[in-house]
């Protein structure tokens, strides 16, 4: 008997193997990968920065992570599941889509936006620039939280993790979004202002508070515009 929770399944016309009927939104989220994957690619082109290289690095940290972790918890999938080579504590799906969710909603909340991102550049006042801005976050924001909920109920709904499973993939990339986010700015968006990180010990080497960001971020942001300028040189761009 078919789980109650999975997509409904017909016999083929030749009746030897089952079919099953996916809604356009749940065609989607299945190639969840493939999508998320392009995304990503063409952020990097667009926005040309070590931080977005920074962010697909620690995306694909989590996702290894998550594998790694399949093969010593060695947890089955939900019965009845069409994906046998891998074990399904924790989803990887899950895990990856929820570190980006999460490291996203961090980045709208504690970043500065993207030159190619504020709405507010255009603006003639200074109040309708800050008002267009705060709307470009909360959008910003509401993908990082909408998207990596949905992904993880069709892993559900397509019967290919449990829910705890998910959960569980959840939580991995939520802690290993906050580690990320916080090895990049340093442990200075933790407090409110300064003169309490100041105070504060763990705080005290530079690369603690300031993070990678003012290190390896710069250099390596200096380079890729190099680059650019000498194939800009050589392409007659």
């Amino acid at each position: 008997m078919p789980n109650p929770g999975t997509p409904e399944s017909k016999p083929n016309s030749n009746g030897r193997q089952p079919t099953t009927e996916l809604s356009t939104g749940l065609w989607l989220l299945k190639h969840t990968q493939a999508i998320v994957t392009t995304a990503t690619a063409i952020s990097i082109l667009h926005l040309r920065t070590c931080h977005v290289l920074y962010f697909t690095v620690g995306s694909l940290a989590t996702s290894f992570t998550a594998k790694g972790l399949k093969k010593m918890i060695k947890q089955p999938r939900p019965p009845g599941s069409r994906v046998k080579k891998s074990s399904g504590m924790p989803s990887t799906h899950s895990a990856t889509i929820s570190f980006m969710g999460a490291y996203i909603l961090l980045s709208s909340l504690y970043l500065p936006l993207h030159p190619s991102l504020s709405l507010g550049s255009g603006s003639s006042t200074l109040q309708a620039s800050a008002v267009l801005d705060s709307m470009t976050r909360i959008w910003i924001g509401l993908v990082g939280v909408v998207v990596p909920v949905l992904v993880m109920w069709s892993r559900v709904r397509l019967g290919v993790h449990t829910p705890a499973q998910t959960l569980a993939g959840s939580a991995l990339g939520v802690a290993n979004a906050c580690f990320w986010f916080t090895a990049w700015n340093g442990v200075q968006w933790l407090f409110s202002d300064n003169s309490t990180l100041n105070r504060n010990r763990v705080a005290s080497t530079s690369i603690l508070r300031d993070g990678l960001k003012h290190t390896l971020g710069v250099r390596v942001d200096v380079l890729i515009t190099h680059t650019e300028a000498l194939l800009a040189r050589a392409t007659g761009w």
